[in-house]
């Protein structure tokens, strides 16, 4: 037996161990700094990387346009704010965050011509209208709305409106701008069936539009489009082939306004003078009165304070009072003679020239 065998608790022998390198190999060394080289240009490379990941998230938002950030599929942001304006904007590269660009303006529009003679394009180009048919004819592209009094009308519509739920408009619908146009074509019916074609042409014009207005407001609201309507405007035709008759129609409520409007001018113009001349009448009345009333109230003051001298001596009153009266009779007169007392005696009138002698010989008073 050989000596390994004789000590069982001796453990077995295994490979030998390798030796370690000495530190001055220049192998070695060689492949230290390779390894640590490439190591540190590896983290360059991550550093750039990271710093290309980050700056690969800023983006420009061009004019007329908005973006919308998406965050794990949902809108960064709230209502009108989940809009991004022109610009420079910063968001997390995908797969976390992704950019949509959406066409935009401050004021959205859309158009209906479903009741119109002509086409969009063709009221843009102010294309002349179409020649004068005899007959409705249901097979041309010549199109109508019925009023609430059966009569035929060609209505054109524009809507102006904003968008301020930007997340219903844009993700809850395929095409949100074509579900506003079918709402204004649908307005456009319901308002037109519940007007005469006179109201819708002429009478009643305003309270038509703030009608399909009204309705458009009420659709959009009850689908949840994600917009506010600001104004509808209207345009209104007869039908082309009653174009001549409407005219004198029109020209007939001209004429008939302008008559009234002459005849509201002239009664109130009359109105006026006979209510000018009443004031002035009756300011007259009034100051004649207030003047009578003083007259009136002077005599009355003046007969009491006679009263008084009249009973005491009634004949020096009577001559005062006949001397008064005397004075104003004769304040025009040209010739005065002021006879005496007659009862007891008589007079003699001569006709004539007088002489001297015998005028200064009477004894009747004579005053020129």
């Amino acid at each position: 037996m050989s000596e390994q065998e004789t000590n069982p608790l001796q453990p077995p022998a295994g490979p030998p161990a390798s030796e370690p390198p000495t530190p001055d190999d220049p192998g070695s060394q060689a492949l230290s700094e390779a390894l640590r080289s490439s190591f540190f240009i590896i983290q360059i490379i991550m550093v750039l990387l990271v710093v290309m990941f980050f700056a690969s998230g800023f983006f420009t938002v061009k004019e007329q346009n908005k973006a919308i950030i998406l965050r794990m599929g949902r809108p960064v942001g709230q209502g009108e704010g989940i809009l991004l304006g022109p610009g420079a904007h910063f968001a997390f590269p995908r797969p976390i965050d992704e950019v949509t660009n959406v066409p935009f303006s401050s004021s959205q529009s859309a158009y209906s011509s479903v009741g119109w003679y002509q086409s969009i394009a063709q009221s843009v180009q102010n294309a002349p209208p179409p020649q004068s048919m005899p007959k409705l004819d249901p097979a041309s592209s010549v199109s109508y709305m019925l009023t609430a009094d059966t009569n035929i009308i060609h209505l054109i519509a524009s809507v102006t409106y904003r968008i301020t739920e930007p997340v219903a408009f844009y993700f809850d619908f395929a095409n949100a701008a074509g579900f506003v146009t079918n709402d204004l074509d649908n307005a456009l019916l319901f308002a037109a069936s519940h007007f005469t074609v006179d109201d819708i042409l002429s009478k009643r014009r305003e309270d038509f539009r703030v009608a399909v207005e009204t309705r458009l407001r009420d659709l959009a609201r009850g689908q949840s489009l994600g917009i506010t309507v600001e104004r509808v405007d209207l345009k209104s035709a007869p039908p082309v082939a009653l174009w001549t008759d409407f005219q004198k129609v029109d020209q007939a409520n001209t004429e008939h306004d302008t008559t009234l409007s002459a005849a509201d001018s002239y009664r109130s113009q009359t109105l006026g003078n006979a209510n000018g001349q009443k004031e002035s009448r009756i300011n007259a009345a009034n100051a004649d009165k207030a003047r009578m009333v003083a007259l009136i109230g002077a005599e009355a003051t003046n007969f009491s304070r006679l009263r008084a001298n009249y009973e005491a001596n009634p004949a020096l009153v009577t001559s005062l009072l006949q001397a008064e009266t005397l004075g104003r009779v004769w304040t025009n007169a040209q010739s005065v003679v002021v006879l005496p007392d007659l009862t007891n005696s008589s007079i003699r009138i001569h006709l004539g020239e007088q002489p001297p002698a015998l005028i200064a010989s009477t004894n009747l008073p004579s005053t020129q």
